[in-house]
């Protein structure tokens, strides 16, 4: 049976006012959903400003390596496995940062036209329950900005590391390692899309379940000394460094 003008238009107008209810409601089911996900966004503890002062008194030199990152980059002794190094090495890691303080801290580096910089962060964020979105967004701003003050630089884009939960005291810790792979993964997207190098450092410290070997750790979260060895040679192994 055939509808009539008058049926056939009381049906568009129903479906329209059927899709216009899903979109609004689409539209208030996100910013309530937004806005019950607490974004931790603090950084400037005592220590990060500290490490900032540090950093005030010794300015990166002309055309230098830079490792940028939280407590796992600032452990590694690079000046020292680097020795032999023809640009100057420095470490620009700070315990317990995340990517909102790496990205506020970034003027200091880019003034100074590194040659590289390698960035590795991500594990905070995990800590802090940060969505993926928040740290690759944070993430993308840290790369635009190296690309738009230091065009030069070449950009390493480290994966971030897993952890041993079994190894781990704190609370915060728990429940974590599960969301690395993940993180990795759209890491590595956004290293495609930005047109950088994405470094996957993984395979170097977990086991086939994707947790830090306990070889490499003492406390399940950061590397022994004698692992950045590891890591500096797979660097150059891949012409990475």
């Amino acid at each position: 049976m055939k509808q009539n003008s008058q049926e056939k238009k009381s049906t568009r107008y129903c479906v329209a006012r059927g899709l216009s209810f899903i979109l609004i409601a689409t539209a208030i089911f996100s910013v309530a959903q937004a806005q019950s996900v607490k974004i931790d966004s603090n950084y400037a503890n005592w220590y990060y400003l500290q490490r900032m002062e540090y950093f005030a008194k010794t300015p990166i030199p002309e055309n230098a390596i830079v490792f940028l990152g939280n407590s796992i980059t600032e452990r590694g002794e690079w000046q020292e496995i680097l020795a032999d190094s023809k640009y100057p090495i420095v470490n620009r890691g700070i315990g317990g940062d995340n990517s909102f303080g790496i990205l506020a801290r970034m003027d200091e580096i880019v003034k100074a036209k590194p040659k590289a910089i390698y960035l590795m962060d991500g594990i905070n964020d995990q800590f802090r329950n940060l969505p993926h979105d928040v740290s690759i967004y944070n993430y993308r701003r840290i790369i635009r900005k190296i690309k738009q003050a230091s065009p030069k630089t070449k950009i390493y884009l480290e994966s971030a590391l897993p952890i041993n939960e079994t190894l781990t005291t704190e609370p915060y810790t728990k429940g974590k390692n599960i969301r690395v792979p993940e993180l990795n993964q759209k890491l590595e997207k956004l290293a495609q899309e930005e047109g950088i190098t994405y470094v996957d450092i993984c395979p170097l410290f977990q086991d086939e379940n994707g947790v830090l070997k306990p070889a490499f750790t003492m406390d399940g979260i950061h590397l022994k000394a004698s692992a950045y060895i590891d890591w500096v040679n797979f660097l150059k192994d891949k012409k990475y460094l």
